[in-house]
C-alpha cells in the first residue's frame, strides 16, 4: 500500500506538534494542587489605601475633662495607654470609707496644669471612632515633631498621671511606674480600686431592646 507524501508529511508535522506541547507542559511552572486550593479559599485581600494619620498637633491653655482627658485648643485629647478613674467612680480608702477617686484624678491632672499651657503630640494609632490620642506636656513651646521637649514621654502628663497613683496603665507602656504607685499605695492605690474598663461594663446600661437577643 503507497502512503501520499502529503500523508507523510502531515503525519510528521503532528509528531512535532505533539512533542512540543509535551516539552512545554513538562517545563511550565507548577501550582501545589493544596496551594492552588488554598489560594481559591483565602484569596489574598487587595489592600486597602492608607487613609493616613490626620491628627494635628495641638498647643494651648488645657483643662482637664477628667483624669485622662484634656481640652485643648476645643479639642478632646485622650492621654495616650493610660485609664484614669471615671468622673462618677469612687474607690475605697484603707478604711474601707467610699471617696470620689474619679474626681480626685481629674483634680490631681487639673493641678499639673496649673493654668501653664500645655503641648500635644499624636501617639499609637488613629482610633476607629477618631477621637485624639497622644502624648500632652506642660510647656511653653509647641512639639517639634518627636524632638524638642516632647521628643520623651518621660515629662508627659500622661506617665505623671500613672506615677503618682492617679490612673492605670493600659497597655504596658507604664508598667513598672504603676508597679511602683501600687507600692507606695499611691492615689488610687491607697484602698480598693476596681480598674475603670471594668466600672463602665458594670454601669453602662444595657439596651432593653437587644438585651433579650442575647
Amino acid at each position: 500500500m503507497r502512503v501520499s507524501k502529503a500523508l507523510i508529511a502531515l503525519l510528521v508535522l503532528a509528531g512535532v506538534v505533539g512533542a512540543a506541547a509535551f516539552v512545554y507542559d513538562a517545563a511550565r511552572p507548577r501550582v501545589h494542587p493544596i496551594k492552588a486550593a488554598d489560594a481559591r479559599r483565602h484569596p489574598s485581600p487587595t489592600p486597602a489605601p492608607a487613609s493616613g494619620d490626620t491628627r494635628a498637633d495641638l498647643f494651648g491653655p488645657a483643662r482637664a475633662i477628667d483624669g485622662d482627658t484634656l481640652l485643648v485648643q476645643g479639642v478632646e485629647a485622650d492621654l495616650w495607654t493610660i485609664d484614669a478613674p471615671e468622673l462618677a467612680q469612687t474607690c475605697g480608702d484603707k478604711d474601707g470609707r467610699t471617696w470620689a477617686c474619679g474626681e480626685a484624678s481629674r483634680a490631681h491632672l487639673e493641678k499639673l496644669i496649673d493654668g501653664r499651657r500645655v503641648a500635644c503630640r499624636p501617639e499609637g494609632p488613629p482610633t476607629e471612632d477618631g477621637r485624639w490620642l497622644g502624648l500632652c506636656f506642660v510647656t511653653d513651646t509647641p512639639c517639634q515633631g518627636d524632638t524638642g521637649h516632647c521628643e520623651s514621654d518621660l515629662e508627659s502628663l500622661n506617665l505623671a498621671q500613672v506615677t503618682e497613683g492617679w490612673a492605670a496603665d493600659q497597655e504596658g507602656q507604664y508598667s513598672d511606674s504603676e508597679a511602683v504607685a501600687q507600692d507606695r499605695k499611691a492615689g488610687v492605690w491607697a484602698g480598693r480600686f476596681e480598674s475603670p474598663s471594668a466600672w463602665r461594663a458594670r454601669e453602662t446600661p444595657v439596651d432593653e431592646t437587644t438585651a433579650g437577643q442575647r
